[in-house]
């Protein structure tokens, strides 16, 4: 029963080839959830309007990049209108202006869900309540971005190597 209030996007997904990016998009919403195909229709291209495809709805995936198949994945888990979203690395094939457009879209939806973001990027996961750093599955690190900068670990050296700009 929880798995219906779980939305979860991965590093790697699966796109039907022989469907348009709309029919991927509305295929569970119409099928397993029984949502109305005009409400899934409409939600979806709201959806690609918000991760900025809303003009490869009648494209077949086997022309999208990588990216844009990523953020397709990423629209087709927020349609679930999930209470639980799991990004497990969902921008790691986008450029960082694209990540950047996605982040700022995600801040603007009007949807509240506990979101768990499994990230490399420190730009992925600089914003959230809480980043836990793993090493070896095992917590290493905890607290806000300030605070793990704050802390001068692992954090903040990933942090200024992807960033080297901001070190001091």
């Amino acid at each position: 029963k929880i798995r219906k209030d779980i939305g979860m996007v991965f590093q790697h997904f699966n796109l039907f080839p022989h469907m348009t990016v709309m029919e991927n998009m509305v295929y569970a919403p119409i099928r397993v959830n029984k949502m109305p195909k005009d409400q899934a229709k409409e939600k979806a291209l709201e959806l690609l309007k918000l991760v900025g495809l809303t003009e490869k709805a009648d494209v077949y995936p086997g022309k999208l990049s990588g990216g844009q198949k990523q953020r397709i994945s990423l629209a087709r888990a927020l349609l679930k209108d999930p209470a639980i979203l799991v990004l497990d690395d969902t921008t790691s094939a986008v450029d960082m202006e694209t990540e950047s457009y996605i982040q700022k879209q995600l801040d603007n939806i009007n949807h509240s869900c506990t979101t768990f973001i499994i990230a490399y990027r420190i730009s992925s996961i600089r914003n959230a309540d809480k980043i836990l750093v793993l090493d070896n599955g095992r917590i290493i690190e905890q607290g806000t971005h300030d605070e793990l900068l704050a802390q001068n670990g692992y954090y903040a050296t990933v942090y200024h190597h992807q960033y080297p700009e901001m070190a001091g």
